[in-house]
């Protein structure tokens, strides 16, 4: 169920997140930031439309927005993981970092798995 508050929350979260104030948020959708603080304090929802430019201009899904869940769906068609759209939001350092890590724990589990056959 769509929950105006919570779907505000996060609205708010991502917006300080990527550095807009309401004023400049509001600008980027063409909305005013009354309601733009209306929508994110949970006084009302908005219509399609806008939430779609939302999540666009906040780099999620409409999805997350509305539940909380993110069914963004990759370059291939397949569907990422909210884990997956986070990294993808990432500076490219980051995301280095982060497959670099991802790649050693792997790494590491493919030993194990080996040990464990051997063993």
């Amino acid at each position: 169920m769509y929950d105006y508050k919570k779907s505000g929350r996060r609205i708010a979260e991502l917006r300080k997140i990527r550095g807009y104030t309401q004023e400049t948020f509001a600008e980027k959708i063409a909305l005013s930031w009354r309601s733009v603080a209306d929508i994110e304090r949970g006084y009302r929802g908005t219509s399609v439309d806008i939430l779609m430019d939302m999540a666009e201009t906040l780099g999620t899904s409409v999805d997350y927005l509305l539940f909380g869940e993110s069914r963004t769906r990759g370059e291939n068609g397949t569907e990422l993981s909210d884990m997956e759209e986070r990294i993808g939001r990432l500076p490219q350092m980051k995301k280095m970092l982060v497959r670099s890590m991802l790649q050693g724990m792997l790494d590491s589990l493919e030993k194990v798995e080996i040990l464990e056959k051997v063993g």
